[in-house]
């Protein structure tokens, strides 16, 4: 038996004994867990987050909604939308900034949209050289060179090269670089594209046209005041009617009144119909001159504001399929420029102030 001096002492040393024998494993693990919580957060800045994920939050600011991008990628809404709040809730960020009747891209989704669109689309480049010569073109137009002078005269390049398709996306929405939905894509305004990325395709030519039983209904005109008496029929505002009574030069055209379109497709057919005068690129409605639906009511023709330029997705890498495609277009385009309708002078070209 110890004395109680000697037990107090003996239970020292146990109680020594086990806690330098635990403490250092607890503190190796307290140690251990802070190493690894320090290494994790440079990896979790660095680490790119998920590809579905990203592709799903790409797909919804492309293409302007949850539906559309649930549509193109084969899965539900709901999957779309827990996507995009992983990814919101992996960068630390909003995407997405709720408006009044829905959402839009905060600045933060307006950049990582356009990097992704990018790198997306370089990704597919990749894909599409290493399968080699897909055959398929995507072409975007806007509506009424879609609609009145490519989709006549397509069939005479798909019967050349049978081996490519051509699939026409004929939209309203004017075409970005941001866009990746296309191949080969028409624009006519220059201000949102690098200048080496513009291809000249046609310069504008613009003359006032309405139906043969509106001219003549109508009469001679021979001045502003002239042309005043008719119904002016516009598309998209009066910048084309200015643009070419200016270089007319017969008088102030108060260009501010008549009826305005969304395009130029659908005041060509008002006119086509009587209602009015269409201001239009000559370009654009040769079948229409040629069969007698349209006939110039002034036959003087101007420059325009908006000539048309073609951009292409595979500049870099050209394409044959698309080499070939392009190459038809430019030889239409030379041909439809080389000449005016008969009785139509060109006015000299004069910008207006």
């Amino acid at each position: 038996m110890l004395a109680d001096g000697s037990s107090r002492h003996l239970a020292g040393c146990w109680a020594f004994f086990i806690v330098h024998r635990t403490d250092p494993f607890k503190r190796d693990f307290r140690r251990s867990s802070l190493r690894k919580t320090q290494v994790k957060v440079p990896q979790a800045t660095n680490r790119v987050p998920s590809l579905n994920a990203l592709k799903a939050f790409e797909s919804a600011a492309r293409l302007g909604g949850i539906a559309r991008a649930a549509d193109e990628l084969c899965v539900t809404e709901s999957a779309v939308s827990r996507q995009i709040r992983s990814l919101e809730d992996d960068l630390g960020i909003v995407l997405f900034e709720r408006i009044h009747r829905g959402v839009r891209l905060s600045r933060e989704g307006q950049s990582l949209s356009a990097t992704l669109s990018s790198a997306f689309e370089l990704i597919r480049r990749g894909v599409d050289e290493a399968r080699g010569p897909v055959g398929e073109i995507r072409f975007r137009t806007p509506p009424t060179f879609g609609t009145r002078w490519l989709l006549p005269r397509l069939h005479r390049f798909e019967a050349a090269n049978t081996d490519i398709t051509v699939r026409v996306s004929v939209l309203w929405a004017c075409t970005l670089p941001v866009h990746a939905d296309h191949d080969v894509a028409i624009v006519f305004s220059r201000r949102h594209w690098p200048e080496d990325d513009l291809i000249p395709l046609m310069a504008e030519r613009l003359m006032p046209v309405c139906s043969p039983a509106f001219r003549d209904q109508f009469g001679p005109v021979e001045s502003a005041a002239d042309l005043a008496r008719g119904l002016l029929l516009h598309c998209s505002g009066s910048k084309d009617w200015v643009w070419w009574s200016t270089q007319w030069n017969r008088g102030h055209l108060d260009c501010s009144r008549g009826e305005v379109f969304d395009t130029m497709d659908m005041a060509l057919r008002a006119a086509e119909s009587g209602r009015g005068i269409a201001i239009a690129d000559v370009a654009m409605i040769a079948d229409d001159l040629e069969l007698g639906r349209l006939v110039p009511l002034v036959p003087f023709t101007s420059t325009g504001p908006d000539d048309l330029y073609l951009v292409r997705r595979d500049r870099d890498r050209p394409r044959q399929d698309i080499d070939r495609f392009v190459e038809w277009l430019m030889a239409e385009a030379g041909a439809a420029m080389a000449t005016l309708p008969t009785g139509v002078k060109a006015i000299p070209a004069a910008v207006p102030a």
